[in-house]
């Protein structure tokens, strides 16, 4: 669906415009509203109090007493002494009538303060009658005027509210567009860091946007086609170290029986020693031949046979492989198990005692004799963590980030240990096969070398 485009700057303009628009129409309608209910007389004008007052001064001044009703209706009033400025008869309160007296001192007979509050003093023979009265609009029906004195000040306040919720609204409004769109740079971004390039880039509302869109959609593209070509490589890669496996099983099996006839046919001591000489190295051959054309494929095409079984049980199995695998070597295998007995996973047996057992050999041809080789297991969050520690000098920083690469050694002369690089890689795939992960660093006490593998379990 093709999105209409606009400019940001544009779109920044048509919102001043709402805005500025919204205020307009708001205050038409205030001034609507005002018209309203003065036309309807529902308000007094702001002098119709003191018009009152200006009507009944002559009354007042002329009469023998002032009663209250001679006072305008709803208007408070005070009588004060001309000489003490005692109080005689009042109808204010006691700071209505503390003001009076204060203006009457100052000679101040007119005038309003900030609220609208005006005192009109009438001078009679022997007091004053100061009259208090509000010049401001006020509600022509009395019950309103009692509960709403300040009109015009409430009308305000009421324009202020609106308007401010009617910037709110505008304001998100605005924000939710302007969060939509960078959410789909939030989307590809994240798209492309998990490496899932099979998406369609949306398009923006805005041409600045867009023009950052198309871009990254190029990247996109060209960073699809570099992980294909990538990952075909690598599986012509795979493809070509097995095909090259299989092809060196086949003179490494002939070699191998005849070296086996020669066994059997064999008298002389010297003879028989380098025939086993050639049978044991054919079968080292073929076991790294065998590990290479595991490692060659990728993880999906690995085969697996899951089954559920107990966690405990295949760790005694390792421990017995560990003990026959150290032989008459002088290390001490520690196995600490803190995980419930009846700890199960469904797994490929084999395939995962290898794994292990490779990662244990490793270790072993790095601990020296008279030293010890742990591992522990810990259970927590369904992950089971399998926790391997030498008593060896530790990985080196390079081989902390290539340990698990294939044909990876630590050791540059790889002819003094036999080691070539395959174990850990076979090791590191069957863990991720199953859902699992391999961590390898440095033991923060010792300084021998560690590895950590998580894998889930269920109880």
């Amino acid at each position: 669906m093709e999105v209409k485009k606009t400019s940001f700057q544009i779109y920044i303009i048509k919102f001043i415009l709402k805005v500025g628009f919204s205020f307009i129409i708001l205050l038409l309608a205030l001034l609507f509203i005002f018209s309203y209910i003065s036309n309807n007389k529902m308000l007094l004008p702001a002098s119709y109090s003191e018009q009152l007052v200006e009507k009944v001064t002559p009354s007042i001044k002329s009469a023998k007493e002032v009663t209250s009703e001679l006072i305008p209706e709803n208007l408070e009033y005070t009588i004060l002494d001309k000489q003490t400025l005692d109080v005689k008869k009042s109808t204010m309160n006691k700071s209505q009538i503390k003001k009076a007296k204060l203006r009457i001192k100052n000679h101040q007979f007119t005038g309003a303060d900030f609220f609208g509050n005006a005192y009109a003093i009438i001078e009679r023979p022997k007091e004053y009658c100061v009259i208090h009265y509000k010049l401001i609009m006020q509600f022509a029906n009395p019950t309103l005027r009692n509960l709403m004195p300040y009109p015009g000040l409430i009308i305000a306040l009421l324009f202020t509210i609106i308007l401010l919720i009617t910037l709110y609204f505008l304001s998100l409004q605005f924000s939710n567009k302007i969060k939509g769109e960078l959410n789909k740079f939030s989307f590809i971004t994240q798209k492309i860091e998990a490496k899932n390039l099979d998406f369609e880039v949306q398009n923006s509302y805005f041409i600045e946007h867009q023009k950052v869109m198309d871009s990254l959609d190029s990247l996109r593209r060209n960073l699809k086609k570099s992980l294909t070509c990538q990952f075909e490589q690598e599986k012509r890669k795979g493809e070509q170290i097995s095909a090259l496996a299989h092809d060196i099983k086949i003179p490494i099996t002939v070699i191998k029986g005849n070296a086996e006839l020669l066994n059997l046919t064999q008298k002389d001591e010297n003879a028989l020693d380098y025939t086993n000489e050639i049978i044991e190295a054919t079968g080292e051959i073929e076991h790294y031949t065998e590990l290479l054309i595991e490692v060659s494929k990728n993880d999906q095409s690995i085969a697996l046979h899951k089954e559920k079984s107990n966690v405990n049980k295949f760790l005694h199995v390792i421990e017995k492989d560990t003990l026959s695998s150290i032989g008459n070597r002088h290390i001490h295998f520690i196995l600490d198990i803190s995980i419930p007995k009846k700890l199960m996973w469904n797994i490929d047996f084999s395939s995962m005692k290898r794994a292990f057992m490779n990662i244990i050999i490793n270790a072993l041809e790095h601990t020296p004799d008279e030293t010890s080789l742990s591992l522990q297991v810990h259970f927590k969050n369904n992950l089971a963590s399998f926790v391997f520690t030498d008593s060896g000098n530790g990985f080196s920083p390079e081989a902390l980030k290539k340990a698990a690469e294939l044909f990876y050694t630590d050791n540059k002369s790889r002819s003094q240990t036999g080691h070539y690089g395959i174990g850990l890689t076979f090791a590191n795939k069957v863990i991720r096969a199953h859902n699992g992960c391999l961590h390898i660093q440095n033991d923060a006490y010792t300084g021998g070398g560690q590895i950590i593998i998580s894998l889930p379990v269920e109880l």
